[in-house]
C-alpha cells in the first residue's frame, strides 16, 4: 500500500526528498523535506481545490519517484495519473490510448536534455493538449 493511499504524509514527503536527494546534493537533508513537504501539500491541494481524484496525486507521486531512479516503473504511473488528469478534463477516456502515447514520447524527448529535441516534445504537447480540447470543446466546426 502507498503512503499516500494511508494519507501519510511524512511517508509521501520522504519518498520526494528521495527522488529531491540526488537532483539537489548542494542542499542539507532538512532543506530537500522542506521542500518535499511543499510539493506534496501543493499537488494534494491541487487536486483538491480542482475537484481531481487524489489518484492523480498519488500516481504522480509514484511517477516522479520511480522516474527519479530511471526505473522504467514509472511508466505505469505516468500513465494512470495521465488517465485521471483526462476524465477529469474531458469527462472521458475515449482518446487515453493516443495521448498516453504523445505524452510518453513528449517525457522521454524532454529527458534527452537536448534544446532540439525538447522543441520536438514542446511540439507534442501542443498536440496532445490540441486533442484533449477539441475532445472537450469540439473542434469549431472543422
Amino acid at each position: 500500500m502507498l503512503a499516500q493511499d494511508r494519507e501519510d504524509f511524512e511517508t509521501a514527503c520522504f519518498h520526494f526528498s528521495l527522488l529531491l536527494r540526488p537532483a539537489f546534493p548542494e542542499y542539507d537533508g532538512d532543506r530537500i523535506f522542506r521542500a518535499s513537504e511543499a510539493y506534496t501539500n501543493a499537488l494534494f491541494g491541487m487536486c483538491a481545490i480542482l475537484d481531481i481524484p487524489k489518484s492523480f496525486a498519488i500516481e504522480t507521486v509514484e511517477w516522479f519517484r520511480y522516474h527519479a531512479i530511471r526505473d522504467d516503473a514509472y511508466v505505469k504511473h505516468l500513465l494512470e495519473a495521465h488517465r485521471v488528469y483526462l476524465k477529469r478534463v474531458v469527462g472521458n477516456d475515449r482518446w487515453y490510448r493516443e495521448l498516453s502515447g504523445i505524452y510518453l514520447t513528449a517525457v522521454g524527448l524532454h529527458d534527452k536534455h537536448d534544446k532540439k529535441v525538447v522543441r520536438l516534445g514542446k511540439d507534442l504537447m501542443g498536440l496532445y493538449y490540441g486533442i484533449m480540447f477539441r475532445e472537450k470543446y469540439g473542434s469549431n466546426g472543422n
